[in-house]
């Protein structure tokens, strides 16, 4: 069975039409691997505008999420995925489709067997170091990363790791830890939220933020705040965390930051001059 390669390139200038590969794809017509580093993608993120790095970041997501949920089998657990829409024609198809941000390389024919120890090869030979960024992420705990690498820059603004109660607000009705809460004119405040812990504790998180939000707003005369929950995607198999995690990825109410771009809410605060809520 022919096996082949592709690397998906983006693209940091147009004009210059400079490119750097971000992920691979292995197929052998049956069985389908694509990984993208994410520390790469994070390393080039300074030199790509904003809009085109967030277009970059959800194509990448999407086409991973679609070759990583066929019949629920999880790329990082060692195994190959079958998807029926992913061919050699299409692939082809895709390293002749240019939208000037991201693109295929031309399908490649490679003499070896399709397995993730050989990806793992190609990968780290073509993009980066294969699973660096997995193993970080895994071993070093979402409050301990957010406490290292955001707290520093906001502690100054904004009131950090505080027990809030209804001596704070009338309307709260049971203690909660939050991560940080200011004020700018309007309420800020946001949570670190693990969502690969149980769906049920999950929930109780979940709940227990939004309700201090209700509370807050309540106080501050129905004033709209700005609330962040910081986490991490959980993975897809976990399906009732994957589902809550993307309502609030999708909701208007608030909104999700993932660990590694907590520079978001940094510029926020410098930017509207945010100061601590006591």
């Amino acid at each position: 069975m022919k096996t082949i390669y592709s690397i998906l390139y983006i693209t940091l200038n147009t004009t210059l039409n400079e490119r750097v590969g971000i992920g691979v794809l292995l197929s052998d017509s049956e069985n389908n691997i694509f990984k993208y580093s994410l520390e790469k993608l994070l390393a080039v993120k300074g030199l790509i505008e904003s809009e085109r790095y967030n277009l970059i970041k959800s194509y990448l997501k999407s086409l991973e999420d679609n070759i990583n949920n066929v019949n629920d089998i999880n790329l990082f657990e060692n195994k190959p995925v079958k998807s029926e829409w992913l061919t050699e024609n299409y692939i082809s198809y895709l390293s002749r489709y240019s939208n000037n941000l991201i693109q295929f390389s031309e399908p490649k024919y490679i003499d070896i067997e399709f397995s993730l120890d050989n990806f793992k090869k190609i990968f780290e030979k073509y993009i980066y170091a294969y699973e660096s960024s997995l193993e970080i992420i895994q071993n070093e705990s979402i409050y301990t990363k957010v406490k290292n690498t955001l707290y520093p820059k906001i502690d100054n603004r904004v009131n950090v790791d505080m027990v809030l109660d209804s001596s704070h607000f009338e309307n709260l009705f049971a203690p909660i830890e939050v991560s940080f809460i200011g004020v700018n004119g309007i309420p800020v405040a946001g949570q670190t939220i693990d969502f690969s812990k149980k769906h049920y504790n999950l929930e109780n998180d979940v709940t227990r933020f939004v309700s201090l939000t209700k509370a807050i707003e309540i106080e501050d005369k129905g004033k709209k705040g700005q609330y962040y929950v910081l986490g991490r995607e959980p993975e897809i198999k976990n399906d009732k965390n994957h589902l809550l995690w993307k309502q609030i990825r999708d909701s208007i109410f608030l909104q999700f930051v993932d660990i590694d771009e907590v520079g978001i809410i940094e510029n926020y605060i410098k930017k509207n001059d945010v100061r601590p809520y006591f």
